[in-house]
């Protein structure tokens, strides 16, 4: 994996120096194009969507130098397991399902400088929203558990009948603002890679999760030592971008 990135940065400032010979002088994003881009890492050798929120993003030019931000990511899960020894002399048996669902909404806006003529950089600032819920049903011997809005860490030994476990959160509501600088440099006509790094606010709260159970409850402990986590930082977003114009 790592040769095959190897060989396609090669290609890229090929691409580059081959362009820097038929170079038309419209590089540049203008007024009415829209613009998306993919992600790429170099040292973990790795692709994908592009930035940390793993959402598609797109911008639209409404002015030459000033662009429109929107991001948009969905991410839903379902899975089951189980465990046991039914038909034995000592029989047990655990299962859960366990569902989830995030989605991850951010808006922003650009504004792009002089620069030179294949260089692009910009500030811009996003807001950012995303929540997450889950519901989780776990069945043992003795005991049906039915919780939102959390996951139950359990700990199950087949010589008792029942679940031992602490019930913690996993779902939550999300905001966030960010202070946004990078640049796209242009290799070819609509085409470009770049990076950005920005500076943001970011709170992250909690959803209380319910628990409800049908049979011997085990000693499930309530939830949470934090119900919010607030930070300020500045970051990095994950890699470099490669984009394209249409």
């Amino acid at each position: 994996m790592k040769t095959k990135i190897a060989i396609f940065f090669a290609g890229l400032f090929v691409q580059w120096g081959f362009a820097q010979h038929h170079d038309d002088g419209g590089l540049k994003s203008k007024k009415g194009n829209f613009s998306t881009e993919l992600n790429i890492n170099p040292f973990k050798a790795n692709l994908s969507l592009n930035n940390a929120l793993n959402q598609v993003k797109v911008r639209y030019f409404i002015q030459d130098d000033l662009a429109l931000r929107l991001g948009v990511g969905v991410n839903v899960i379902d899975s089951t397991w189980s465990s046991g020894a039914p038909y034995s002399a000592e029989s047990y048996f655990i299962s859960t399902v366990h569902k989830q669902s995030t989605a991850d909404f951010t808006i922003g806006i650009e504004k792009h400088f002089r620069g030179t003529q294949r260089l692009s950089p910009y500030i811009g600032a996003d807001l950012t929203w995303g929540m997450q819920s889950s519901s989780q049903k776990v069945t043992t011997n003795a005991t049906v558990f039915e919780i939102d809005n959390g996951l139950l860490d359990m700990s199950f030994n087949p010589n008792f009948p029942n679940v031992r476990g602490l019930l913690i959160p996993n779902g939550y509501t999300r905001f966030g603002a960010v202070a946004i600088a990078g640049f796209d440099f242009y290799m070819a006509k609509n085409f470009f890679v770049g990076y950005e790094f920005n500076v943001g606010y970011n709170r992250l709260k909690y959803k209380t999760p319910t628990i409800e159970s049908i049979g011997e409850n085990g000693g499930i402990g309530d939830l949470v030592s934090n119900s919010s986590v607030t930070s300020f930082k500045t970051s990095l977003m994950n890699g470099i971008r490669i984009g394209y114009t249409f």
